[in-house]
């Protein structure tokens, strides 16, 4: 008889343990190694080679060990790691790697996730990538928090400056080091006498004097410890200039110098303005008077150390910043492109560092600018003219009684602290063996307090420090700004002063949409959506190229004449830019292509045909939510006018209409969840009707895709309604508890027991269909809700807009 014998499978594990991890919640690097041998030896593996990396964050996926995993991946079959969160912390990365792997087919198992990329099925592998990432960055925010509290207190963490030493028995006391204040004053004396900082360390390095890392090198090596850092043997510029121009030689702490954006991301230096100052907080080497004469003798020498004649003048420098790395942008000027900005990382280092360009022209942000103004200009205007003294009432405290009220709270709060741990000190004596859980325990309560207590010595500071503003002064103040508005929307366009005066930053994201901060509280005035008004630009240029096509005589056009056309009308265009329109116009059967050069494409649109395109446009371009719609279909169904009967107000930002229903004295409001659950729980309102269950099936969401598309990708296309109609097919055959639980962990700062009656009130009303089929009568009923609100020039045929022919396919 004749046994078969199983060849053993080769594997390469990867381990990985980092600052970022819980150490109780996470194994140590051996113990995931002993996981991994462990698991090989069940399942009659092999383990080749183990990759380590040690103290390396995972949201980094530049690990020295990791990358040469991937790099020696052809002699690679099957990976191991004890679960998700060894790969990677950073959700996109992750599930990127595990594509690629999947391609590649490399077969990937976790242990711990039960995840082996050879049978999975896994649904939620995205829900447990984005936890992982969660906990980095949740991690993240308790260190910022923690470090900020310790800056706002006034707390050196780091080696004190050259010049200085801590205490060697008190850590926490800075003196004096004598034999580096005596180089300081050496270096203050040069050049007061009119030596140059590359002078100096010039003079310097040819007497001998040793560096600040040769003081401490000496110091090291008289206690027996090992200097691990670079030495540096001569002075240079950036040590001179460092050491003599730093005013903690004037007795002055400062904190919040530097601030990380991202994780793992740059430093960003903090202006001076906006860090935290601390006088008189050690010793001083240079007394005040020195000290001020050095910076009156380094301004008056200050000078440009440009040499040549600026080519170009780059008005928004300065104020761009990438969103993704933190980086500013930079200015490109380069002929018949216009000049535009991109990610300064990006175009100095590369996508490996920033792998977006952040590209906006000049054009853009100019257009975008000037539009944010005019808006904060015309509330301006509507502020001014309604602003009534009168009507202004009395104050019933005054700033001393405000005072009066946060300095008992604070001396409250200090005591409950202090009774706090107290308590934790009698636990800790009296059950030693539970140190670790009363710590965990106390740390919370802890954390609270302190956070409590430097919020209101900030608040009392700033009560302190800023003077009440009379009323009597508002109006001519508001008046001032707005003739300064005016001033500048009157230019022709704004210069580099205006920007400078006017715009704090402008962040940049992948797609060059941005977000601009100005100074002053203007961005107060209004809110401004670049977004949504570069959506509608594109409306608005596609209608423009429509009408172009409708005026045509010769039956052909080409990319580049209606680009250029759109350009001279007005519109940022270009004609690499309009490929992405014609293709829209191939789609909806307006042109075609000939293959001929001279006359690339032909329109094979009726005239009558491209004016019912351009009135579809139009409708888009318009406003009118459908909250809106279904609400003013449903009263005008139950014999209400919305108009005459009831006064509706549309002018609250969709997130804060909660908000605005319990500070005003409206009686009815429209709301999603969590909204509507949150006003009930709070007593602030109760849930009388339902919308969805008074205007029927609704197609509020409705999934759209391109023909063309649609006709390449239809594997893709079923998949993704399978997954859909899977997820229906969950909630239909499960209970709210069931189901509230299941997504509970990407809602988690929402308690169980309201995800559970919100999704119990979905049941009720019978929100969830049993498939995806978009029915005839649901897409009349729309056209009907449209047509009513006056939204809807002609109606469009069910059999030209909706196929359920996937649909049906994924209910079988």
């Amino acid at each position: 008889m004749m046994t078969a014998i199983h060849t053993p499978t080769m594997i390469d594990g990867y381990v990985r343990l980092s600052r970022d991890d819980n150490k109780r919640n996470y194994s140590s690097i051996e113990n995931q190694k002993l996981i991994i041998q462990k698991y090989a030896e069940e399942n009659n593996m092999i383990v080749r080679h183990i990759y380590e990396d040690d103290g390396i964050s995972g949201y980094s996926f530049n690990r020295p060990q990791f990358q040469n995993m991937m790099a020696n991946l052809g002699s690679i079959d099957v990976i191991v790691a004890k679960d998700l969160s060894r790969i990677g912390r950073h959700n996109a990365k992750v599930l990127l790697f595990l594509e690629e792997m999947e391609e590649q087919g490399k077969r990937v198992i976790l242990i711990d996730d039960n995840y082996d990329s050879l049978y999975s099925d896994d649904d939620i592998i995205g829900i447990k990538t984005w936890d992982n990432e969660r906990h980095v960055k949740n991690t993240s925010r308790k260190v910022k928090r923690i470090k900020k509290m310790e800056q706002e207190n006034g707390t050196l963490k780091c080696a004190p400056p050259f010049g200085y030493t801590r205490h060697p028995l008190n850590k926490q006391m800075v003196l004096i080091d004598e034999e580096a204040a005596a180089i300081l004053n050496l270096e203050k004396d040069l050049y007061l006498e009119g030596n140059g900082i590359r002078k100096i360390a010039e003079i310097l390095s040819d007497r001998g004097v040793p560096t600040p890392t040769m003081l401490q090198k000496e110091r090291f090596q008289a206690l027996g410890l090992p200097y691990h850092r670079e030495v540096a043997y001569m002075w240079s510029y950036g040590m001179v200039k460092d050491t003599l121009f730093n005013d903690y030689h004037n007795g002055v702490l400062r904190t919040h110098k530097r601030e990380r954006m991202t994780i793992n991301g740059k430093d960003k230096k903090i202006s001076r303005d906006q860090q935290y100052v601390f006088p008189d907080h050690h010793p001083k080497i240079f007394d005040d008077d020195t000290m001020k004469l050095l910076f009156e003798v380094k301004d008056s020498r200050h000078h440009s150390q440009y040499r040549g004649q600026r080519k170009h003048i780059n008005l928004f420098s300065g104020c761009l910043y990438c969103k993704d790395c933190g980086m500013k942008l930079t200015a490109i000027n380069r002929p018949n492109r216009g000049k535009y900005y991109v990610c300064g990382t990006y175009n100095k280092k590369g996508k490996q560092f920033c792998e977006y360009a952040h590209l906006v022209t000049e054009e853009t942000l100019m257009d975008a600018l000037v539009k944010y103004l005019t808006l904060c200009r015309d509330s301006l205007v509507d502020i001014i003219q309604n602003f009534d003294l009168s009507n202004l009432k009395a104050p019933t405290y005054s700033a001393d009684d405000s005072l009066q009220r946060l300095e008992n709270e604070l001396e409250k709060i200090k005591k409950e602290l202090k009774t706090l741990i107290t308590q934790k000190v009698k636990e800790l004596t009296t059950n030693p063996g539970m140190a670790e859980i009363i710590n965990e325990t106390y740390a919370s309560l802890q954390t609270e307090k302190m956070e409590r207590i430097s919020a209101i010595e900030k608040t009392l500071q700033d009560l302190t420090k800023e003077p009440h503003i009379p009323t009597a002064a508002i109006k001519p103040n508001l008046q001032t700004a707005l003739d300064i508005l005016n001033e500048v929307l009157e230019q022709k366009g704004l210069t580099r002063t205006d920007i400078e005066v006017l715009v704090e930053r402008i962040i940049v994201d992948k797609d060059g949409n941005v977000d601009i901060y100005l100074k002053h509280g203007l961005g107060n005035l209004a809110a401004y959506d670049f977004k949504a008004h570069k959506e509608n630009l594109k409306l608005t240029m596609m209608i423009e190229a429509i009408r172009l096509l409708k005026k045509d005589e010769t039956g052909f056009t080409s990319v580049k004449f209606l680009a250029e056309s759109l350009k001279d009308m007005g519109y940022p265009m270009h004609k690499k830019k309009f490929t992405t329109y014609m293709e829209h116009l191939l789609d909806l059967g307006l042109v075609e292509k000939t293959g001929i050069y001279h006359y690339p494409y032909r329109i094979v649109a009726s005239r009558e045909k491209l004016t019912s395109v351009e009135k579809m446009f139009i409708m888009l371009g318009q406003t009118g939510g459908m909250p809106q719609m279904v609400f003013e279909y449903i009263l005008k169904k139950n014999g209400i006018d919305p108009k005459a009967d009831v006064s509706i107000d549309q002018s609250i930002s969709f997130g804060l209409t909660a908000a605005a229903f319990t500070s005003s004295d409206a009686q009815f409001t429209v709301e999603f969840e969590p909204f509507a659950t949150g006003l009930e729980l709070e007593g602030s309102g109760y849930v009388v009707a339902s919308l969805g269950t008074d205007s029927g099936y609704v197609p509020y969401t409705a999934y759209s895709a391109k023909k063309s598309f649609m006709e390449a990708n239809p594997e893709i296309i079923q998949k993704f309604t399978n997954a859909i109609q899977k997820g229906i097919d969950y909630v239909n055959s499960h209970s709210a508890e069931e189901i509230a639980k299941t997504i509970s962990p990407q809602f988690k700062e929402t308690p169980l027991e309201n995800i559970t009656k919100i999704v119990e009130r979905y049941k009720q009303q019978d929100t969830w269909k049993e498939n995806t089929i978009f029915e005839k009568e649901s897409f009349d009923l729309l056209q009907n809700i449209l047509d009513e609100a006056g939204e809807l020039p002609a109606r469009v045929p069910y059999e030209d807009l909706v196929t359920t022919e996937f649909s049906e396919k994924a209910a079988k």
